[in-house]
């Protein structure tokens, strides 16, 4: 909407883009380096159905910066730098190099801004001070402070500002790469632009290069947490428990054959995995960074499991212009979903956040069409009495009868599991 060479509108499951006449990327988008970036699944797809009318399929879901890990800014900007190269050679630049002009198909970013490309007319990349501000700082202030791409984005929609990112890594920006951009601060907070050369070409492909060394100190790994490594630590189950549970869970996936699934605190998506492996999409939901970006990372070819991060108990609302231009999370994922899962979740929720158990089966039943799969926590399991007590809480109020309850005003018990050796029972319910 921000674009002043087109308009969107969202009829049904198509996007159509209307191009003022005088669009500057028109004449690309007619072209075989197009049709080629489209091939390549870095372009989303798109058809001309009138002169200066483009449609494009609307993608069943998409995540937004707010909620990346380091793993998907890092591909996000990756694939801003690789389209930007592709098209220098016929004379092309990207004239916007924003995080917003990216979403993912499952682990695979697509670029989905027809309008952002144009014929290159000074020395300088256009969009350089832009890509800066949404990739490489925000890198550098997750990799050196802590925070993250979800936690950024959250406040700062323009990316982090030069003069922002110097305050933020104080005298320690000069033990990193980045630092001739927080220079470059001083000169100008808003465009982090090089100085144009002497002889009047184009500095594109330097700058390129200059950025894809700078993007690649942004790299992410599989930094370890204490949920991150949840899996392998856990002491709630026995090997024997876990397997029960594993199989139990698998056996409904199949039985209820869901084509989306809503995984809802999947940790680093071993059942993620499960629901994938049955045929289903799966939206994967973890408030800890490092959980999701292990899942991204282990997933890095996968197109049908959209992992994000976000905290159930304090979620951002839609962001943009009257918080309706990128919608909050509970908006996109409302009936999306024919099964939530919601494994060793309710007791965090319940407990931890204070969230009252009929609330947390009213989300359910926002999300799914159909099924939901539940695991409840007895008011004897060790996991309850622990929470229960740090906050001085009734463990008698979380009983299984009581989340039986409340999930029973929207759904009906289809089947039920207690797995062995544990004080855990796995529901599966159908919405009513």
């Amino acid at each position: 909407m921000r674009d002043p060479e087109g308009v969107i509108e969202f009829l049904g499951n198509q996007v159509v883009r209307r191009i003022h006449p005088e669009a500057a990327a028109k004449p690309f988008l007619q072209s075989k380096q197009a049709a080629a970036l489209v091939d390549q699944g870095q372009l989303v797809p798109y058809a001309f159905t009138a002169p200066d009318t483009v449609e494009s399929p609307r993608l069943p879901f998409v995540s937004y910066p707010f909620e990346w890990c380091d793993a998907q800014l890092y591909l996000a900007g990756q694939l801003s730098l690789d389209i930007s190269r592709e098209i220098l050679a016929q004379g092309y630049e990207l004239k916007d190099a924003s995080a917003w002009n990216v979403i993912f198909q499952g682990n695979r970013p697509m670029f989905c801004d027809h309008l952002s490309f144009q014929p290159i007319a000074t020395p300088q990349w256009w969009a350089f001070g832009q890509f800066v501000r949404h990739f490489l700082l925000p890198l550098a202030v997750s990799q050196q402070r802590g925070l993250k791409p979800h936690q950024s984005y959250s406040t700062y929609r323009d990316g982090i500002q030069p003069s922002v990112a110097s305050d933020m890594l104080g005298l320690s920006r000069y033990l990193t790469r980045y630092w001739p951009l927080m220079l470059a601060s001083k000169r100008d907070a808003q465009h982090a632009k090089p100085m144009p050369p002497k002889d009047g070409k184009p500095l594109h492909g330097s700058l390129y290069g200059f950025s894809q060394f700078l993007l690649n100190g942004g790299k992410p790994n599989q930094a370890g947490s204490h949920w991150a490594d949840y899996t392998d630590t856990r002491h709630h189950y026995t090997d024997a428990a876990s397997a029960d549970k594993y199989q139990k869970v698998g056996e409904w996936l199949e039985s209820t054959k869901p084509k989306w699934v809503v995984d809802l605190g999947c940790n680093t998506g071993e059942f993620t995995k499960l629901a994938a492996g049955t045929g289903a999409d799966v939206i994967a939901i973890d408030l800890d960074h490092d959980s999701i970006q292990k899942l991204v990372l282990s997933q890095s070819k996968a197109t049908h499991i959209h992992p994000l991060v976000s905290n159930l108990g304090d979620m951002v609302g839609g962001r943009g212009w009257c918080g309706d231009e990128f919608p909050s999370l509970m908006t996109r994922l409302h009936q999306q979903a024919d099964m939530v899962m919601m494994l060793a979740l309710t007791h965090h929720l319940a407990i931890s956040e204070g969230v009252y158990l009929q609330k947390i089966a009213q989300m359910a039943a926002h999300i799914t069409r159909e099924f939901t799969i539940v695991e409840m926590l007895d008011e004897s399991d060790p996991m309850v009495q622990h929470l229960c007590n740090q906050r001085k809480r009734n463990p008698q109020d979380f009983s299984v009868a009581a989340q039986m309850a409340a999930f029973g005003q929207y759904f009906s018990t289809v089947a039920s599991y207690s797995i062995p050796n544990t004080l855990r029972t796995l529901c599966l319910l159908k919405k009513i």
